[in-house]
């Protein structure tokens, strides 16, 4: 039987998170400074409050092992948690949002869950609304048969203007240049079709709304894959004065204290970028990075 709990505005804030993605304590506490309320003072308060959750029936965990030894538990929301946020009403996530998380999958999710916390709390420090968040494999970008998922799309405001920014965590298991489905070639011509779909319904239109963009952001293991990824982009474009991918290294972006507007990410022509970029047309004053050229596929035998 479940304790009944009376929820604060800092539980919603820390369910809210936990909509978004799984989360350690370590991730929660460093989320908690952006929750409505007080944050958490440390760990052990923070354990005590989700063990309550727990024992309403909202939150459940797991155990996996940490990478400087010993255990450590991750949360996720259960059916109920979800319910009292979005209504009984609110059409549910698929079943894997509530389960244990694969141990094939653990790495990358994790990687995920760090990016998002770490744009959390960027944009209440930089002062960026988030307007709009879509978590792993809610959204689909679809041009005809073909479709891809980003791992996140945020919506960002500032300054009066809106970005809008999908997220790639790139762990290198993917080949970059291949004809399988999963490769980063089939990604990138994905994305890059579905923003000529976008701005040639805009133009059909008579241009009677704001001009439709966004940004691919992918974040790397290292700096090469990253190279690597930008020479495709710009060999796979079918506008390549489009600036539409972006590449900087995970560690980078989450060691950056303003991340979402520092220029760290790379785009294909070598040229620094930030995601939120109020004065777009003004050149940042970083030397520009001499790119590779994409390496062509062979052609199956």
């Amino acid at each position: 039987m479940y304790t009944a709990v009376s929820l604060s505005p800092r539980d919603r804030s820390l369910l809210t998170v936990l909509s978004w993605t799984p989360a350690t304590t370590t991730l929660i506490l460093r989320a908690s400074q952006t929750f409505d309320g007080e944050r958490f003072q440390n760990e052990r308060r923070l354990r005590e409050r989700l063990q309550r959750l727990a024992e309403a029936g909202l939150v459940r965990s797991w155990s996996t092992a940490h990478a400087g030894g010993g255990l450590q538990n991750y949360y996720k929301l259960t059916m109920a948690g979800f319910q009292s946020l979005y209504g009984a009403d609110a059409a549910p996530p698929s079943r894997a949002f509530f389960a244990e998380i694969s141990p094939a999958l653990f790495e990358h999710t994790l990687a995920l869950a760090e990016c998002i916390v770490q744009t959390l709390v960027v944009c209440r420090s930089q002062q960026i609304a988030i307007t709009r968040f879509f978590r792993e494999s809610e959204l689909s970008f679809a041009v005809g048969e073909r479709q891809v998922q980003p791992d996140c799309f945020f919506q960002f405001r500032a300054d009066g203007r809106e970005f809008n920014v999908a997220f790639e965590i790139d762990l290198s298991t993917e080949s970059v240049d291949s004809p399988s489905y999963r490769s980063i070639r089939q990604k990138l011509e994905i994305y890059d079709a579905y923003q000529a779909q976008l701005l040639d319904g805009w133009l059909q239109n008579g241009k009677r709304w704001e001009r439709p963009r966004y940004r691919v952001a992918f974040l790397t293991r290292t700096t090469e894959r990253a190279y690597n990824i930008l020479a495709l982009a710009g060999s796979a474009s079918s506008n390549p004065s489009r600036r539409l991918i972006y590449a900087a290294t995970q560690a980078s972006y989450l060691a950056d204290p303003a991340n979402v507007r520092s220029p760290i990410f790379l785009d294909h022509a070598g040229n620094w970028r930030a995601l939120v970029d109020s004065h777009p047309s003004a050149a940042f004053t970083r030397a520009p990075v001499r790119l590779p050229r994409a390496i062509e596929m062979s052609p199956p035998l």
